[in-house]
């Protein structure tokens, strides 16, 4: 009975430490990614007329900064800082619009991943947010997602954002 006892204990303890290692050998190591600066497209009529809304140029601020948080969050990516391809992106300008080039750049850095990512105002009410994911060495898109939102609020910028990268993004294999 002790035998039998003691053999039970431990099969039960190696059963617990396999489903500990689990999640952590599943997860595997963060990929390196470069997340740029997300772009601020304005398609609403409001540009005719020579108005530009300084609250959207900090909100878009603000999105590229909680794209980084909600990226690193999910524990998949390792973010490589970008500040070394300042001269690139000056070159370049807007990385969401320029053609290829954020695969380059994030192949400089030694990422495997480029994300980039834009909100288009189509008007004051409606506004889209758009995700695209590019591989660093073949400047193959990986992943392109939008979602429309409406409002043109921090929280509602902030709502679209996060339902691309949780139910979205992380959700690729």
């Amino acid at each position: 009975m002790r035998i039998l006892l003691q053999v039970v204990r431990r099969a039960a303890f190696a059963i617990a430490l396999v489903s500990i290692a689990a999640p952590t050998a599943r997860a595997g190591t963060p990929r390196p990614v470069v997340v740029h600066d997300m772009s601020f497209i304005n398609f609403s009529q409001e540009v005719d007329y020579g108005a530009r809304n300084e609250a959207e140029h900090a909100r878009i601020a603000m999105l590229s900064d909680y794209f980084r948080e909600l990226l690193e969050e999910s524990h998949r990516y390792r973010l490589i800082d970008p500040a070394p391809l300042a001269e690139d992106l000056r070159k370049h300008g807007e990385v969401f619009t320029c053609n290829h080039c954020e695969a380059a750049m994030a192949r400089k850095l030694g990422a495997e991943l480029s994300f980039s990512g834009a909100v288009q105002k189509l008007s004051v009410l409606v506004q889209t947010v758009v995700v695209r994911v590019r591989d660093a060495e073949s400047g193959e898109i990986v992943a392109l997602y939008q979602t429309d939102i409406r409002g043109n609020t921090d929280i509602a910028w902030k709502r679209g954002l996060r339902f691309l990268v949780e139910e979205r993004l992380n959700a690729l294999p």
